[in-house]
């Protein structure tokens, strides 16, 4: 089976200081780049014999701000290097070659929304211009609200440029965090997608792609639970909108890094599956009830979910093998292809 992930970060490097959530010292400050992402997910072929089609490039919050074009520098510069990976001209050490230049099948960008419509006009300009041929992969553009004050979401200009989107024929990546921000941001989000629908045709609705949406515990018989589930059935009400299954290891205890062997995926995936099932089961499985086969899609969220997943080597196919079991018990084999693959490819719009 084709397998599509549709939320991966890269970056060289040599770029990690223009990360804005990442300094020198943390887990992360390294490159992790296409070569890094392919030994992650090698066992997805030659233990499970299915084929990693490729990935949705997402930006990685570069430092940025909109207020004016010298807050669009980092995304800018990170534009540049996904077009490198695309292209398949790589810098000395950048960790991809030409063979690689096929696996990015679309590219979320960082987007300056809280300015409207018109600035976000001006900054596709500079997209367009410094993308050349790979404009075609842009998909969408992203905004993370999940650090945001409350109202962000619903501010005139940031509606104003969700329509714009939409008319335009770019989805938008939300990202949000129940456990970290609380339940309100669901509330919000709701009501920004209202506002951002009301009048529109149908056609021209902004496509919006929800990502890592977790509850506060995932005990069904805790109020959080229940306020989750009423929110995301309010979500799930509108058109395109659709709810990205992706790494969920940073909510858990971190688990202990694999031996040099590779010891540590054979002798505990099957308990670490076990585990994070019971964890994550209630959750999951509202999700795939909710939003239904033709609305949800896989992710990884790497290299993020390597905080808590084990280590480079072994958390991208721990995920997969936790939601793979899920995605058995409860999908078709129609179904299962359209949210391995499918599904990604629509909600993005990726022609390649």
């Amino acid at each position: 089976m084709d397998i599509v992930d549709s939320h991966v970060h890269l970056y060289p490097g040599a770029e990690a200081e223009s990360l804005a959530w990442c300094t020198e010292g943390h887990p992360l400050y390294s490159q992790h780049s296409v070569e890094d992402y392919l030994e992650a997910t090698k066992d997805l072929k030659t233990v499970y014999s299915h084929k990693l089609r490729g990935f949705i490039f997402v930006e990685t919050d570069r430092k940025s701000h909109t207020e004016t074009e010298t807050g669009w520098k980092e995304p800018l510069r990170e534009l540049e290097w996904i077009r490198r990976v695309v292209d398949g001209k790589p810098r000395s050490g950048e960790g991809h070659t030409s063979q690689h230049a096929q696996l990015c099948l679309g590219v979320v960008l960082w987007g300056p929304l809280p300015s409207g419509p018109d600035v976000m006009q001006r900054y596709l300009n500079r997209v367009q211009g410094r993308a050349g041929s790979m404009f075609s992969l842009v998909n969408g553009f992203r905004y993370l609200v999940q650090d945001k004050p409350r109202g962000t979401m619903l501010d005139g200009n940031f509606i104003a440029s969700l329509r714009w989107m939409g008319q335009s024929g770019f989805a938008f990546d939300l990202g949000i965090d129940t456990r970290s921000g609380g339940i309100w941001q669901l509330e919000e989000a709701a009501a920004m997608i209202e506002k951002a629908h009301d009048g529109v045709p149908d056609y021209q609705k902004v496509k919006i792609v929800i990502s890592k949406i977790r509850d506060y515990n995932g005990n069904p018989a805790r109020e959080p639970f229940a306020s989750w589930k009423t929110q995301l059935t309010r979500l799930a009400s509108f058109s395109n909108v659709y709810m990205k299954v992706s790494g969920a290891f940073s909510e858990m205890d971190p688990l202990p890094p694999e031996d040099e062997q590779g010891k540590w995926r054979s002798e505990v995936r099957d308990d670490l599956v076990g585990r994070t099932r019971s964890w994550s089961g209630n959750w999951l499985k509202e999700v795939f009830s909710i939003f239904g086969p033709q609305r949800i899609l896989w992710g990884s969220d790497w290299p993020v979910l390597n905080l808590g997943g084990g280590g480079n080597r072994a958390s991208w196919m721990n995920w997969w093998a936790v939601v793979d079991g899920f995605v058995k018990d409860d999908l078709n084999g129609e179904d299962q292809a359209r949210f391995w693959s499918d599904n990604a490819l629509e909600a993005y719009g990726c022609t390649r």
